[in-house]
């Protein structure tokens, strides 16, 4: 025994009458290569070209984080200061 109304439904018959298109295998093929080119013609301009260039961004992290710990570490020092510590 099914609801009443089921079935019925205007939207779903009109979907229903649609036709399916799918793209040719040919065309997918030539996606793929052409997706899969400008990939590795983006992974090979941003890819670090020598040693010397990749060691500036190391050594601005390092600093960064060093940084970061004496500020750490002198934002508690003067909070025990200040608390008696």
């Amino acid at each position: 025994m099914k609801p009443k109304g089921v079935g019925e439904d205007p939207v779903l018959d009109a979907l229903r009458e649609l036709r399916t298109y799918d793209v040719s295998p040919a065309r997918v093929e030539r996606l793929r290569s052409r997706c899969h080119r400008g990939l590795r013609q983006h992974a090979s301009r941003h890819l670090p070209q020598s040693d010397e260039a990749s060691v500036w961004p190391r050594a601005a992290r390092v600093l960064a984080g060093a940084w970061s710990a004496v500020y750490v570490f002198e934002t508690l020092r003067r909070a025990a200061a200040v608390y008696g510590f």
